[in-house]
């Protein structure tokens, strides 16, 4: 049980099935297992669900958010926040958030809290967590340095010009699309994959997909990130 969600693990067909708790309607069928499933079990705080089967494999399922489970997740403001006060199991639910739930085990091995997460380097990954994958260290940095970007933006004030339009969260590769607003790279991909050829801001049709870098915004990004930490830094001490 998931808040508005549950799920049923069906020993005949091998699916695992999970309906929304008001109406009873399915919301997804799950069918990779070739043997019978024999257990589930939700991730904490995130969509994630893992389910083990007699065929000798374990699957992580990412949920589609469009359903909706209720209950807090990790990844609210007053979280993001005191990031670096997290327990290890918040670390655990920020982990699953990102799509790391194979990791779960692992910082919890080695005791990593928010305020270990939040100060991971390189150096720790590849040393101290014996993570050998470069690619999984480039995204496992990747997401934490976006964490710490989140954490200065919900505790301060963030100028506006600094914040995509369609997320509200600070850019950190913005772009400049046809109708001259800026918005972040991944936010505005997004927004024409979905067929939509329309500008966020004006609803009005885009004349052009292109979309240009804006390093001029970025360089002024990167100038107010420093100046907030080193003003967080002066505090502390």
């Amino acid at each position: 049980m998931m808040g508005r969600c549950w799920f049923q693990g069906k020993s005949v067909d091998k699916c695992v099935i999970i309906y929304e708790t008001n109406t009873g309607n399915i919301l997804h069928t799950l069918s990779q297992h070739t043997r019978y499933v024999t257990t589930c079990a939700f991730a904490p705080c995130s969509l994630f669900l893992a389910t083990g089967s007699m065929d000798k494999t374990v699957h992580i399922w990412k949920l589609d958010n469009k359903q909706p489970c209720a209950g807090n997740t990790i990844e609210n403001d007053s979280k993001i926040r005191t990031a670096e006060n997290w327990s290890e199991d918040d670390v655990s639910a920020w982990l699953c958030a990102q799509g790391f739930a194979e990791l779960v085990g692992l910082f919890k091995a080695n005791n990593i809290d928010g305020k270990e997460l939040v100060n991971l380097t390189r150096e720790s990954l590849i040393h101290e967590l014996k993570i050998e994958s470069l690619g999984l260290r480039s995204k496992i940095l990747q997401k934490i340095e976006e964490l710490r970007m989140k954490m200065v933006s919900v505790s301060v004030a963030v100028p506006d010009e600094f914040l995509c339009p369609i997320t509200r969260e600070l850019m950190k590769d913005p772009v400049i699309a046809a109708d001259g607003y800026s918005y972040e790279k991944e936010a505005m991909e997004n927004w024409i994959s979905n067929n939509r050829r329309s500008s966020p801001m004006t609803n009005l049709p885009l004349p052009s997909l292109v979309l240009t870098p804006n390093r001029t915004l970025k360089m002024a990004i990167s100038r107010w990130l420093e100046t907030q930490q080193k003003q967080g830094e002066t505090t502390l001490l």
